[in-house]
């Protein structure tokens, strides 16, 4: 049987030693390119055990999430070029179909990178996309930041300030919270623009 108390204390043991963070910011580069589990219990944990040091590890997470990207979109611009050659050999699918996917993410392509870094939608999935689809470099570095860095600013938020609680809520409610979040700020997008 499960217990909660049980799965707390291990993650305080496991969070406190000195090597957490680091396998914390490997798993958060990871998680952007191959990885398939959130960093976002882990980043809380390691924020639990070491709350003096909320701000460090928050932006550490970010930076090496984003620098994941960075990779995810190299590979989706190298991949992408044989995405084109692949075309003419799916039935149902046309170069025009491929460049009309192509515009959208140009046109869209820092509002779905951000969509991509801040909500439980696979980054991965939009880094190697943006690559392919030849969202400039920058436009994909701003929108994981400013993603990535809003997702991971509120799991470390709630870490700081509601300790083991925030875990619960995490695992919980935060795919949810990130959606519901999430289309609020393509609304605000959208009403700016």
């Amino acid at each position: 049987m499960f217990k909660k108390e049980y799965y707390f204390s291990k993650i305080a043991e496991i969070s406190s030693k000195k090597t957490t963070n680091k396998v914390l910011y490997v798993l958060s580069f990871a998680e952007s390119i191959v990885f398939p589990i959130p960093v976002d219990p882990l980043l809380a944990a390691c924020i639990i055990a070491k709350p003096k040091k909320v701000f460090y590890i928050t932006i550490f997470t970010v930076l090496a999430s984003v620098v994941g990207g960075i990779f995810g979109w190299m590979v989706g611009l190298y991949l992408g070029l044989g995405i084109q050659n692949l075309v003419e050999y799916i039935p149902g699918l046309t170069l025009n179909d491929l460049q009309r996917v192509n515009e959208a993410f140009n046109e869209w392509g820092l509002l779905l990178t951000f969509i991509g870094a801040f909500t439980p939608l696979p980054y991965k999935l939009i880094a190697i996309s943006s690559g392919a689809t030849g969202v400039p470099i920058l436009v994909f570095i701003a929108g994981s930041v400013f993603g990535r860095g809003i997702r991971f600013g509120i799991v470390a938020s709630l870490s700081y300030f509601f300790g083991e609680k925030a875990i619960n809520f995490i695992t919980n409610n935060l795919a949810l919270t990130t959606v519901f979040l999430g289309v609020f700020f393509t609304i605000l997008w959208f009403l700016i623009i």
